[in-house]
Order: C-alpha cells, then sequence, then structure tokens
C-alpha cells in the first residue's frame, strides 16, 4: 500500500536539533542571569566586592587624624583591631585568632598568604588600628548576608541550577518526541506479530524510520500473500481430503453390501476364507477413511472451544470406553485413577481431548496381544493432569520414539501391525498441543511395552 507522505528529516538532524537547542537556551538563561545580577549591583541590592576598599579610602583621613578613633565609620562587612604603639590590645570586635593574624600581618605582611582576608593597618597619633575585610561581593541586606550564598555562587548556583532544567526539560521533550516517532514502529510490529496484517503502515517524520517502516511494509505485504497462499493451499487439501473422503464412502458402502450377500450364499471353505480378508480389507479401508475424516476435522485448530470439565467424570468415561474396546480383544484393563476429587475441574475441549485420549488406548489395544494387560494411570498434582498408557506390545522402535507423531508415519520394525494409517498418534499430539499439554512415547523398562505420557494443564 503505498505510504501517506510527511515532511522528513534524518535522526542526526534531530539529535543536532537537541545539542543547539541545549547549548543556546543555556547560554540564554546565563545572560539572562548574568543582567540579572548586574541589575543588582546598578541598583545596590548587592555591594561589589572592591567596595569595602573604596569606602576606607574614603575615610581613611577620618580614621588616622580623629582624636577618638570611632569604629562606627568603618564599612559594613569589616573588622578592626586598635592597638598602641607597643602593640597592647585597646579596643577590638576581632576574634581572638584574628586579632594576631591581624598584628602579623602588619608585622610581617601578609604572612599567611590572605587566608584569613586582607587587612588595611591605619596609624595614628594614639596608636594603629587594623581592619580585616574580605574581597567578596555582599548583600546590602544583613538578613541576606546571614541566610544567603554568597552573591558570587548564588549566580554560578542559579546558572548550573537552570542549565540542569534547560537539560532535564528537553531530554524529556526529544524522548517523547522520539517516542512518538516509534510508534508506527511499535504499531506495525505488534499487528504483525498478531499476524493482523491488514493495515495501513503509518509514516514518520525521520528518515531512518521510514526505512525501517517500509521494510515492515514490505514484509507485511510479503508474509500476507504467503499466509493468503498456505490458508488458500490448506483449504484446498481440505477439500480434497473431504471429497475423497465421501468419494470413496459410495464404492465402500457398495463392496461391504457385496460382501454381506456373498456371506449369505453357500460358500466352501477357500471362498470362506478370501470373505473374511475381503470384509478386513473394506474394514481396514473404512478405518482409514474415517481417519483421514478425523484429521481434516482436527485441522481447524482454531475452533477450540474450552469449558469446565469434572476430571475425575472425564477419567471415568475413558475407563468405561477403555473397557469396551479391550473385550472385544479379551484383554484386561488395570486403570490406576484413585485420589482424583470431584471437585477438581479441567479448562478443557472434553470432545477434542476424549478423541485423543481414545487414539492412544485404542492404538495401545492395537498393540497389545490378546489375553494381556493394558495399564492406564491417572493422576492430579498441583496443577497438572497427568494420564500414561502402557500396553503389553513390542514396544516403540528408537525411529518411532522420534517419528511416532509425525503425519502418516506407520511402524512396521517393532510394531508390526499395518492395520494403521499413522494418524493416530498425530491427531493426538495435536489436540493434546492446542491445549499448552505435552504428549511424550518412551518404553517401559520392566514389560518393554509402549508408554504414552499426557501432561495437562487444569
Amino acid at each position: 500500500m503505498a505510504l501517506i507522505k510527511k515532511r522528513e528529516h534524518s535522526l542526526r538532524t534531530l539529535l543536532l536539533s537537541y545539542v543547539v537547542s541545549l547549548t543556546v537556551l543555556s547560554a540564554i538563561s546565563s545572560l539572562l542571569i548574568l543582567s540579572l545580577f548586574s541589575l543588582s549591583y546598578r541598583f545596590g541590592v548587592v555591594i561589589p566586592a572592591n567596595q569595602v576598599e573604596s569606602d576606607l579610602s574614603a575615610v581613611r583621613s577620618d580614621i588616622e587624624t580623629s582624636k577618638v578613633f570611632n569604629p562606627e565609620i568603618l564599612p559594613d562587612g569589616t573588622s578592626y583591631v586598635f592597638l598602641t604603639r607597643d602593640f597592647k590590645l585597646k579596643k577590638s570586635n576581632m576574634p581572638v585568632n584574628l586579632q594576631e593574624e591581624s598584628l602579623l600581618n602588619y608585622q610581617f605582611k601578609n604572612a599567611h598568604g590572605g587566608i584569613y582576608g586582607y587587612f588595611q593597618s591605619f596609624e595614628r597619633s594614639d596608636g594603629i588600628v587594623i581592619v580585616n575585610y574580605q574581597l567578596s561581593p555582599r548583600y546590602r541586606n544583613a538578613w541576606m548576608n546571614q541566610y544567603f550564598p554568597n552573591a558570587d555562587l548564588m549566580m554560578i548556583g542559579s546558572m548550573m541550577v537552570s542549565i540542569l532544567l534547560i537539560f532535564v526539560v528537553l531530554t524529556f521533550f526529544y524522548a517523547n518526541k522520539l517516542r512518538q516517532q516509534l510508534r508506527p514502529i511499535l504499531r506495525a510490529t505488534e499487528k504483525i506479530a498478531e499476524q493482523d496484517l491488514d493495515f495501513q503502515t503509518s509514516r514518520s517524520t525521520i528518515k531512518e524510520f521510514n526505512q525501517v517502516l517500509s521494510g515492515l511494509d514490505h514484509m507485511r505485504a510479503a508474509l500476507r500473500d504467503s499466509l493468503m497462499e498456505n490458508w488458500k493451499a490448506e483449504q484446498d487439501k481440505q477439500n480434497h481430503i473431504s471429497a475423497l473422503t465421501h468419494d470413496l464412502k459410495t464404492p465402500l458402502t457398495v463392496a461391504r453390501g457385496n460382501a454381506e450377500l456373498l456371506a449369505m450364499t453357500p460358500l466352501d471353505e477357500e471362498q470362506t476364507d478370501l470373505l473374511e480378508h475381503f470384509q478386513k480389507g473394506i474394514a481396514q479401508v473404512d478405518s482409514y477413511v474415517q481417519e483421514l475424516s478425523e484429521l481434516n476435522k482436527t485441522s481447524f485448530k482454531k475452533t477450540l472451544t474450552l469449558g469446565e470439565v469434572s476430571v475425575k467424570d472425564f477419567v471415568e468415561d475413558i475407563y468405561d470406553q477403555s473397557l469396551s474396546l479391550a473385550q472385544t480383544k479379551q484383554i484386561n484393563v488395570t486403570f490406576d485413577k484413585k485420589d482424583i476429587k470431584k471437585e477438581i475441574i479441567g479448562h478443557w475441549d472434553r470432545s477434542l481431548l476424549n478423541r485423543a485420549f481414545m487414539n492412544i488406548v485404542s492404538n495401545a489395544l492395537e498393540h497389545t496381544p490378546s489375553g494381556s494387560q493394558l495399564f492406564l494411570t491417572a493422576r492430579v498434582e498441583e496443577d497438572e493432569f497427568t494420564f500414561i498408557c502402557l500396553d503389553s506390545g513390542p514396544g516403540f522402535s528408537l525411529e518411532s520414539l522420534e517419528k511416532a507423531t509425525q503425519l502418516f508415519y506407520q511402524e512396521d520394525k517393532s510394531r508390526q501391525s499395518r492395520n494403521h494409517s499413522g494418524l493416530g498418534l498425530t491427531i493426538a499430539n495435536d489436540i493434546v498441543r492446542l491445549h499448552h499439554g505435552s504428549l511424550s512415547l518412551s518404553n517401559c523398562d520392566n514389560t518393554g511395552g509402549a508408554k504414552v505420557t499426557i501432561i495437562l494443564p487444569l
């Protein structure tokens, strides 16, 4: 189908757009923050770092020439120590350690490399005033100085937070954009996985995604055509089988009727023997026709009808049918089916499972010698039902253990009878797998008989 055209661009363009957007928005946010802090300096909300030195220069003359030293003329953000000429303390608002550092700085000039800030000394006639200060911007408001970070840190932190916020928002935006562009691909793969192939492939705005979508669309079309061909071939096969089985019934009916008429006439011993072989052959062909008809029915696998089935009742029904079949060959059936409670329910298609189980039992009886034993076992453990059928025949050959469930496979090496078409185990295996169960073949270690094990979820 033709795809609806939209304007497209490459994935590289989208990623480049993401990087450019991140860079440009980060730069704009940083410039805005710088402008905001610049305005705060201009309007006096933040005092520049060198403002203290300017203020000290302005009051130097007053500090050095006034008759009495007045600490109130010192700028905000400073501390001082007032010493006599012989370095005795007169007054100070500095901590003791900073007083000692002030004296060392006065005597040895920047003794500790400015780790305590900066110092200026003022020579008075009655002593020495040493002022300590920091060269960093300050807020004019004292409360802000106490609780807010340094103005420079505040500016850098604001830039980092804004860039991080821009990064997170842009990442989510572009991730959501990519997710939207991926939706047509995800929808197409889901539809193909569900074998819903009659849909129109949408189109992305990303060139690389459209290449994937184009490939998926070709695959969808090819798969649809292939499935349609397979379905038509399967339908033709089923129709041929149905027609063949229907057409065979007429000559079989005629042959059976003629054989019955012959049986009613006087026959010698040789003619009677030939008639018996003739009737057995008709019965065998009739059996083949029935099995072909059954196989044709089981090919409609999606018509599985699940319902609540009493496991105990189902097992009893299988037992009764097995006894009826076994009586014709004088075979004794032993069925171990204890401990299955009435309230245990299986969610099965009862009619299909009955057909599968009876195919197994019928096959086992066919290969069990007259007068011997057939052993059946039924168990319920946790959420699984297990059924075991063990006959007294020669068992499966190595080849048949691998191929016995294949369509039309006939074993004639260890199990000599040719009176079967190879469909019984195939039908049973298909029905069990349709119920999400398993069917396995083996030989009994003790008796050597063939063992078929079916496990079904309840």
